[in-house]
């Protein structure tokens, strides 16, 4: 059986960039049927996805449910009710809840977060420019979920705090909980909070290991207890 422990040639955080990626390709491209046939395989509760802590529990609960669901048979025409609501998410914008950070932010923090996203990403370029990532915005969720993967590849979790900070936490948190209360599928509900209880969880993970405690004033404690209670603010510019 093979060690499961993190070879000393591996970055430490190397788990949680692999968590990262498939995060990606769920925000990144519409689901498909070799997609599902390979959740079907190795569920999301039992896979790099798995977190032990209840929201994250709860999700992927929902995601392997609607897999186990599925036809024997994955086909594109199964997946019809998916793309729809991948497209209402990423595409069409019926759900007003914008895919991109800077709908998000207030009109005049625009500029400066743009400039702040390319020199974050300066030196990346390549690896953010492959597919999928080459047809999404710079400040798409997959784009910004990539590079934050590519920092605790290379070995700089500090940096990944910062990058956290400055960016995903600033806007995924509201993006994730408008998508878990408007999609229709329970699937994306399920990688919407999916995706915050890992940049959740990461944020505490590398601020213990860098010594970069969260700001008192963060907002962290109220962004979770309006999540557990539902009530969500109104923040993003695509929603009428």
């Amino acid at each position: 059986m093979p060690d499961a422990r993190v070879r000393a040639d591996e970055p430490a955080f190397a788990d949680a960039a692999e968590a990262l990626r498939h995060l990606v390709r769920f925000q990144a491209e519409e689901p498909t049927p070799s997609l599902l046939a390979a959740l079907r395989k190795i569920p999301v509760s039992r896979g790099p996805l798995a977190l032990d802590r209840d929201d994250a529990i709860q999700a992927a609960a929902l995601i392997d449910e609607v897999v186990s669901d599925l036809p024997q048979r994955i086909t594109r025409r199964s997946l019809v009710p998916l793309a729809a609501d991948f497209a209402a998410i990423h595409r069409s914008g019926d759900l007003g809840a914008c895919p991109t950070e800077s709908p998000w932010l207030d009109e005049g923090a625009r500029p400066d977060a743009a400039a702040s996203l390319q020199c974050w990403r300066a030196g990346l370029e390549w690896d953010l420019r492959r597919p999928p990532l080459d047809r999404l915005p710079e400040d798409h969720v997959a784009a910004e979920l990539a590079l934050l993967a590519l920092l605790l590849d290379r070995g700089r979790p500090a940096d990944a705090v910062r990058f956290l900070d400055r960016h995903p936490l600033r806007w995924v948190p509201g993006f994730c909980s408008r998508i878990a209360t408007r999609c229709r599928e329970p699937f994306f509900a399920g990688v919407a909070i999916l995706t915050n209880a890992h940049l959740d969880h990461l944020r505490d993970r590398l601020g213990a290991a860098c010594g970069l405690p969260r700001a008192n004033d963060d907002g962290s404690d109220i962004r979770r207890r309006r999540w557990t209670e539902g009530r969500f603010p109104r923040a993003c510019a695509c929603d009428p």
